[in-house]
């Protein structure tokens, strides 16, 4: 059994392989503890790297093998509490752990070359693996690993080892022959969003991400105007869209191109495990939404006025609060027999008189937002908004609104220049559900949570960018908490999460 100062084994190969023949004797979840235990005290033995690095190397395949076998048996459960918590987390903390000493060893400057470029394969492999664990359990992505990948990228570049071929005994990592191989397997990995899928679903991204990462093209090049998506590694975050479309990317960025992939998907050639119509959404994704942007359903478009970000929807739902409140207290007054008729942020049918003209919540016309000409899609997931000179972002969050219509919330998946009408082309994903707005307490910003379907299923708040806790509570200024119970999305303008009301 591993103590808080002493290792199980001696730091010698013989010694790592009886000590790991006696943990296969044991319970997986028992054995996995062990091992995190002593991947703890690893972490913090003063050891030679050249000797460290060849026991990292042995400890791999059950560090994933116990990783693959615990997030499979908790992502099983309904409920996602307790035991299959702790289960969970630990095989996060696995590979997660294994994957830092590797990039121990490579910090302390001590290893040959091809030392190096092996510690860099295997660091990366698991961060692979940590980070499709973080994604199963809906978890906050994790800055210090995406911080190391892209540390462990630019040593590889600077040293000429991105192509340098790779070999390993662990059929695992066998799908990638060299590092630039697994940088664009977690990369590939983690543009499928795949937080927006199910369990069962995230190990088929992986899955694909696995056997297609060739199909991915990455780069450097400043003037790359194509490419869909970038990754900094300058910062600790994993990649996103492009935010502007043919526009050249910073220097330091890397430019991602999905085409190939994309084209591969819609031809079915690919040989997956996804259903029909994930493997449509993803074939979309990666070659930018031409389909949808090409199938527009002819027809007058619905002139409707966008508001986009986080904060300018905010601010127009917080408007329309007290608009709905004004309404409801200027009917009472009229009419006494209403005093029971209750608030609501979208009105209903006899209410849809709130956006006439002589009531617009800002007096006189509107200020927020843009009138934009909004199209409707053979795919009813997507509507494109068209405009000229639009201030948007892709990724960003817009709220819409008409009149006679509740408002509604959609998010900025692509953008494309119309020549024709010339204009730029915005698809949005519409997230269906009325929209409530709530304050949040405490905070010093005034801010929000922007909560969506609120009272179904698929009830779900939108926050603010930045740092968030999941099962974290954030108090709302009526009494009650949100509990983030699931991560479904977080980019520089929003995070997106499940949840649950409860008692502070």
């Amino acid at each position: 059994m591993a103590t808080d100062n002493i290792l199980p084994f001696e730091l010698n190969p013989d010694a790592l392989a009886g000590w790991l023949d006696g943990l296969s004797l044991l319970p997986h979840a028992q054995a996995a503890h062990q091992l995190n235990q002593a991947l703890k005290q690893l972490k913090d033995e003063k050891c030679p790297p050249k000797e460290l690095l060849p026991l990292l190397v042995n400890l791999t395949p059950l560090t994933v093998h116990f990783s693959n076998s615990l997030s499979a048996s908790a992502a099983t459960e309904t409920d996602f509490s307790g035991k299959s918590v702790k289960i969970g987390k630990l095989s996060m903390q696995l590979p997660r752990q294994l994957a830092l000493i590797f990039c121990q060893a490579i910090d302390s400057k001590q290893l040959e070359p091809a030392e190096q470029n092996t510690a860099i394969f295997y660091a990366l492999q698991l961060i692979g693996h940590a980070i499709r664990c973080y994604c199963l359990f809906y978890d906050m992505p994790s800055a210090t690993l995406w911080q190391k990948s892209a540390q462990l990228y630019k040593l590889a570049s600077a040293t000429g080892a991105l192509k340098l071929p790779q070999a390993t005994k662990f059929s695992e990592f066998k799908n990638q022959a060299d590092i630039e191989s697994v940088i664009k397997r977690n990369l590939l990995f983690s543009l499928t969003s795949p937080r927006l899928y199910k369990a069962e679903e995230i190990f088929q991204l992986f899955q694909l991400a696995n056997q297609c990462a060739h199909l991915l093209d990455i780069e450097t090049s400043a003037d790359a105007l194509d490419s869909l998506f970038y990754w900094d590694p300058a910062k600790d975050a994993p990649p996103y869209p492009v935010r502007k479309n043919n526009r050249p990317l910073p220097a330091h960025f890397i430019a991602i191109k999905s085409h190939r992939i994309g084209h591969e998907l819609q031809l079915g050639t690919v040989p997956t495990k996804l259903s029909p119509s994930n493997q449509n959404k993803l074939a979309l994704l990666f070659s930018g939404y031409k389909q949808v942007f090409n199938a527009i359903i002819p027809g007058m478009p619905s002139r409707t006025k966008m508001v986009p970000d986080f904060i300018g929807a905010c601010h127009y739902l917080q408007e329309l609060n007290k608009l709905s409140k004004i309404n409801q207290l200027s009917a009472q007054l009229r009419d006494p027999k209403n005093t029971g008729r209750g608030l609501a942020l979208v009105p209903l049918e006899y209410q849809r008189n709130v956006f006439d003209h002589a009531e617009r919540p800002f007096g006189g016309d509107i200020a927020l937002g843009k009138y934009v000409n909004l199209h409707k899609t053979p795919n009813k997931s997507y509507w494109v908004a068209e405009s000229r000179m639009p201030d948007c972002a892709t990724g960003d969050i817009v709220l819409l609104y008409k009149e006679q219509h509740p408002v509604s919330i959609a998010v900025i998946r692509q953008q494309n220049f119309n020549e024709l009408s010339n204009a730029t082309q915005l698809l949005l994903e519409q997230i269906p559900g009325n929209c409530t707005i709530y304050s949040i307490a405490d905070a010093a910003n005034e801010a929000s949570a922007l909560v969506v379907a609120e009272g179904t299923d698929h009830a779900q708040v939108f926050l603010a960018g930045g740092k968030y806790t999941l099962n974290g509570k954030i108090a709302l200024t009526i009494g009650v908490s949100l509990r983030l119970t699931a991560c479904m999305e977080s980019n520089p303008f929003f995070a997106r999460f499940r949840f649950a009301l409860e008692q502070p």
